[in-house]
């Protein structure tokens, strides 16, 4: 039975999109029994060099979700904006019923396609009267041990509210219904995962129960509009814990171990749909910034393919002596500015075990230390529970492995900022001035620097491979934590497994 409209809403609907009726109800017309793209009209992003044959695959096997409009129109006033023909939830449970069949990864390469499709992803923006590709290669600077510095021009776009609402990426901040808003935090910030539904109109998002991929909690994804490159090669999405009140990104017992096994359910998935086709499978990997790197509160993670693997995962760097081996487990440190650790086993289940005892060692030698875990907004007295451990971690999983190996990066909340002293030069003289970078994360740790601020790249055009590596080791290094601290940890590490 279809529950009435109340007459206050719909008197409220006609005045403010009174003007825009005729084209309401054009697209109403136009969509009653259409309700996919025209079959001539094939996606755009499969006709770009960026696509592969798997792309092509994805779209001929599922082209009816991949070609099913997110909505028919939106309808833009002052006083709001009203979504017609809202199919989100409907493309949601179609990729739902894809994850049940083929897995979570498979289902992610179909919703990745609808999202470049629907435009949530964007292929290219339109600037200074010229329309400029964001699916050519990405910019890349290199360094001598295969360090990157990286620029991905979608990403200066996060904070401009008007070109985000002109691509119905994002709805302009003074336009949200307050009630469809969420937030967890005490000073009432919105949180963007839980209230994606009202914020980005053209994002779908799909819940995945924890018991369906033996995970600790239950999950939300969706696909970032602003990658961390090229859109079409990267497959950058998010998952976020899914609960009314969620976890925030301290660390908690299990969140080694669902990193671990959400990147092998991924994986796993994808490589047995392509299996037997001759299709190079993408390969995935996961992160997580813990507290440090990170501006959101909200516990998550972030997957990606990455179009340059970080350096780290040089087997040259790894220590000739373990740290630890036990069992099928070994603990080893890599030779990098900042305390790095590869911890790999036979089965992924005893990495994530082990990841989480680590993170929990670490955790509590920090002590009761704590910190803000973000600048609040002015006037506002932040009270306790605003406050944060300041041991957290960093986590890196190669796809590659099948969540068989995870590099366990040290990092304390007090240093995640890069700020050149006077005499940070990469270049032994007076020339080249060492660049700074704020909020450092998990790809910075690792050896990849995403520059937002093309000035800046363009003076590292200059440099030399070996003044990238010197870059990448001042930045790891200003955010490397007490040695003493390390040390203690390590000791830790040989008593908590002997």
């Amino acid at each position: 039975m279809l529950q009435a409209i109340p007459e206050s809403d719909v008197e409220k609907a006609l005045q403010a999109h009174g003007a825009n009726c005729d084209a309401i109800l054009r697209a109403i017309a136009h969509r009653r029994g259409a309700r996919r793209h025209p079959p001539a009209d094939l996606p755009a992003y499969l006709s770009l060099s960026a696509a592969e044959p798997w792309h092509h695959d994805v779209y001929r096997r599922f082209h009816d979700i991949i070609d099913t409009p997110v909505f028919d129109y939106i309808s833009k006033t002052k006083r709001g904006w009203l979504i017609v023909g809202d199919r989100r939830a409907e493309i949601a449970a179609r990729i739902l019923l894809v994850v049940e069949h083929y897995g979570l990864g498979v289902g992610m390469m179909v919703l990745h396609a609808h999202q470049m499709r629907a435009q949530h992803i964007p292929m290219e923006i339109f600037e200074n009267g010229q329309t400029q590709s964001l699916c050519g290669p990405t910019e890349r600077l290199h360094g001598s041990r295969r360090e990157s510095v990286l620029y991905v021009p979608v990403r200066r776009f996060r904070t401009n509210p008007a070109r985000l609402a002109q691509l119905n990426i994002a709805k302009p901040r003074g336009l949200w219904d307050a009630s469809r808003i969420v937030s967890h935090e005490k000073d009432r910030n919105p949180c963007f995962y839980c209230s994606a539904a009202e914020i980005n109109p053209s994002e779908v998002i799909i819940d995945i129960p924890a018991a369906r991929l033996g995970l600790s909690r239950n999950y939300s994804l969706g696909f970032t509009y602003a990658p961390f490159g090229n859109p079409v090669r990267v497959l950058h999405f998010l998952a976020w814990d899914c609960a009314e009140n969620p976890f925030n990104m301290s660390r908690t017992p299990m969140t080694i171990s669902d990193l671990v096994g959400m990147t092998r359910h991924i994986n796993v998935s994808i490589r047995d749909f392509f299996a037997g086709t001759g299709i190079e499978a993408p390969v995935v990997d996961g992160i997580s910034n813990g507290w440090a790197g990170n501006s959101i509160y909200h516990q998550h993670f972030q997957f990606f393919r990455a179009e340059y693997p970080p350096p780290i995962t040089d087997a040259t760097l790894l220590s000739p002596e373990p740290l630890l081996v036990r069992d099928d487990v070994q603990i080893s440190r890599v030779s990098w500015e900042t305390p790095v650790y590869k911890i790999s086993a036979d089965d992924s289940v005893n990495v994530g075990i082990v990841g989480n005892d680590i993170a929990g060692a670490w955790r509590l030698d920090g002590g009761r230390a704590k910190v803000e875990y973000r600048k609040f907004r002015e006037g506002y007295v932040p009270v306790d529970s605003d406050k944060v451990p300041v041991h957290t971690q960093n986590l890196y999983v190669p796809g590659r492995y099948l969540g068989k190996e995870v590099y366990f990066i040290l990092r304390d909340k007090r240093k995640i900022d890069y700020e050149p002293r006077r005499k940070d030069f990469v270049d032994g003289g007076r020339k080249y001035r060492s660049q700074p970078k704020k909020n450092i994360g998990v790809l910075e740790a690792t050896g990849t620097m995403i520059v937002d601020d093309y000035r800046s790249f363009e003076q590292m055009k200059n440099w030399e491979p070996r003044n990238i590596s010197v870059q990448i080791d001042n930045m790891a290094h200003a955010i490397s934590p007490d040695p003493n601290r390390v040390a203690k940890l390590e000791r830790t590490i040989q008593d908590l497994f002997q």
